[in-house]
């Protein structure tokens, strides 16, 4: 199964065109160190750090390999040359919701939840996401229910929930439907704490330059 590696971060102000050449390199030698890019994103609604790069890795193991790996050490030290409010974390895909590889994602919009179960309620929480909440969202053919993730590392919470759009419209047609708002309000009475939620999208190739740039 593998991992996702999630990197957030803010462009130090002022350093933007030395970040803009130098993250052209990283990328490569991060993918050459073994984490392979699957997403740059830019947060537009909601809270930050600004700037989301996404990684995949075969396994923990690998992941703690490339982490502790001198080459990676000093290429990360070189990145924080360039960005401030550096955060990680690691992730673990879960449940039924998405099984195969996680692939590149680009030209995509992207709504996230992000929250802890309430103790004791992870049996019924699975329940509901299963037979009620997961059901609901299957019934818009405007988006696409993409990642379930346990966050076993680092980040300020238990659970990720992804969403994939076409259009941040669609994202508004999601928040405005009056079924999906009675399913989230149950989610988050009965099953949830410290619930949040950000908009995402894709800032394009990680070929192409000013990647980071809206």
């Amino acid at each position: 199964m593998a991992i996702i590696f999630s990197q957030d971060w803010d462009v130090f102000p002022g350093r933007e065109d030395e970040y803009e050449n130098f993250i052209m390199e990283y990328v490569p030698r991060s993918a050459k160190l073994g984490l392979q890019a699957i997403g740059g994103f830019c947060v537009e609604v909601g809270f930050g750090p600004r700037l989301v790069f996404l990684s995949s890795v075969g396994s923990l193991k690998s992941l703690c390999d490339v982490l502790s790996d001198k080459e990676y050490r000093n290429l990360l030290l070189d990145l924080k040359k360039y960005v401030i409010n550096y955060q990680t974390k690691v992730l673990e895909p879960t449940g039924r919701v998405k099984k195969e590889a996680y692939e590149l994602q680009k030209g995509i919009w992207k709504y996230n939840q992000y929250y802890d179960l309430i103790p004791g309620k992870k049996e019924a929480y699975a329940d509901f996401i299963i037979n009620e909440h997961l059901p609901v969202l299957e019934k818009f053919d405007y988006m696409e229910v993409t990642g379930g993730f346990n966050v076993i590392m680092g980040g300020f919470s238990e659970i990720v929930a992804e969403f994939k759009f076409k259009s941040p419209v669609d994202i508004g047609r999601l928040l405005d439907n009056e079924e999906y708002r009675k399913t989230t309000i149950k989610l988050r009475r009965n099953y949830v704490v410290n619930y949040r939620s950000r908009i995402m999208r894709t800032t394009g190739r990680f070929e192409e330059p000013r990647w980071y740039r809206l």
